[in-house]
């Protein structure tokens, strides 16, 4: 078996499996005993499946065809298909050059870290495919390998400090200590943090507080996560047209989330913990003084009421966007019930406030689309390579989570640069306002510092 071969049975087993091995032999590095070590690794395993379970099995296998079934109602017809993550990263690992992609990302971060250029060490090595698509996608373009490894650096180098900005943020909401989320979902802050800077500013929508804590407060048993579910889900399966029995479970499904996820935060901060404080330990005595996180896939955020309710509440926003946006080309389908990981570090920088990441979240479908829609040629050529058969009646598809930077990387190689420059010119914005106002300084979160 060669290495691409390795790499691919690995990567197969899931980051449900793939995370708490890495987990272990880093509990192992940092000084744990082995059978300290395996439970911890094997716990956030256990955090990971079950959240991954009610992602999977309510979000993207309930509500998730509801809001296929709204898009068969509406009757549109756009010419690229979005095929979701999965297919999305099946494809990218056809890539010949997608093995080289775990060496890149694990010796950069270390570097980066030696350096102290970031704070973050990223476990999350399951999302390498990421950056696998990345390259894959621009060296269809280009046809120059070395401009692939260029834009997966960079891509590395901004998910870590992203990861550091916003961890302040990440441990608050979330609640588990000592960890960032340097996942290519924060990277589209680069793009929309002007706009959650500028929402601070207006008087009456800074002063309001819509967390959960409060929405609930002011409204009684009908701001309880219970509720609000059940209420999101007859809504969604009422627009999808469903019978009146299918409503009902849908509505009970939906609830079943917003209540469970939550409470599986209790599981991740159980298997963090020995693991943070061994990091602690091993990091003090040899670099003193200095502070460090354990960089996470985004699921860690999806406990939050916010994110999930965000992501449910904006399913019919994204099907009108990708009727109304000029230019956009991309039909919402594989991902369309399954955008949470888009929400989550906006849920991050607002503190969980509902209105103010619902209208952050409009600005980030439209990118999402645009980004969608400007990958879609490359991405096809890709899939046609590696074999992949395109759906009936599609003539392209592509993928609705495609990043910022992909999306920016995309425009440069075909010379639009008035797209790369208004990208540019946010992202400077952006990174300047993170720092300032949302990195979280003032917030006495319990991360590891040594």
């Amino acid at each position: 078996m060669n290495l691409l071969g390795i790499v691919k049975y690995i990567v197969g087993l899931g980051a449900n499996v793939f995370l708490p091995v890495i987990m272990f032999l880093l509990g192992l590095i940092f000084g744990l005993k082995p059978g300290k070590a395996l439970r911890a690794g094997l716990t956030l395993g256990v955090a990971f499946t079950a959240i991954n379970l009610f992602i999977s099995q309510l979000l993207v296998g309930q509500i998730a065809p509801a809001a296929q079934a709204m898009i068969n109602r509406t009757g549109l017809k756009l010419t690229a298909m979005d095929i979701g993550w999965p297919a999305a990263s099946t494809i990218s690992w056809a890539w010949p050059y997608a093995a080289s992609m775990f060496l890149v990302q694990i010796l950069l971060n270390l570097l980066l870290l030696w350096v102290g250029f970031t704070k973050t060490l990223n476990v999350d090595l399951w999302n390498v495919w990421q950056k696998v698509f990345a390259g894959a996608i621009i060296y269809g373009i280009t046809g120059n390998l070395l401009w692939s490894y260029v834009l997966a650096v960079a891509i590395i180098i901004i998910e870590l400090k992203l990861g550091d900005l916003t961890a302040k943020r990440v441990q608050e909401v979330s609640g588990v200590p000592g960890i960032s989320v340097p996942h290519a979902c924060a990277t589209w802050l680069v793009m929309v943090t002007p706009v959650a800077y500028l929402l601070d500013k207006v008087p009456g929508l800074n002063k309001l507080k819509a967390d959960p804590a409060a929405i609930q407060k002011k409204f009684g048993f009908l701001g309880e996560n219970l509720i609000i579910g059940l209420i999101m889900g007859l809504l969604i399966g009422g627009l999808a047209g469903y019978s009146f029995d299918n409503i009902l479970k849908l509505g009970v499904a939906t609830a079943t989330v917003m209540v469970m996820l939550p409470r599986i935060v209790g599981i991740f901060m159980e298997a963090l913990m020995p693991i943070s404080e061994a990091a602690s330990d091993f990091m003090k005595s040899r670099y003193p003084g200095r502070e460090f996180y354990i960089g996470l896939d985004w699921p860690i955020l999806a406990g939050h009421p916010t994110t999930i309710t965000s992501a449910i509440l904006l399913i019919p926003v994204l099907v009108l966007l990708s009727v109304i946006l000029p230019g956009n080309t991309t039909l919402p389908f594989g991902d369309l019930g399954n955008f949470g990981c888009l929400m989550a570090p906006v849920v991050a920088i607002t503190s969980g406030d509902l209105i103010k990441t619902l209208i952050i979240g409009v600005f980030v479908l439209a990118i999402s689309l645009w980004g969608a829609s400007a990958v879609a040629p490359s991405f096809t050529m890709l899939a046609k390579e590696a074999g992949v058969q395109i759906p009936e009646n599609v003539s392209q598809i592509t993928w609705l989570k495609t990043s910022p930077i992909i999306w920016g990387a995309v425009e440069m190689a075909k010379k639009n640069i008035g797209v790369v420059v208004i990208i540019v010119v946010l992202a400077i914005i952006s990174f300047y306002l993170l720092k300032k106002y949302y990195s979280g300084e003032n917030i006495k979160s319990e991360s590891t510092k040594v």
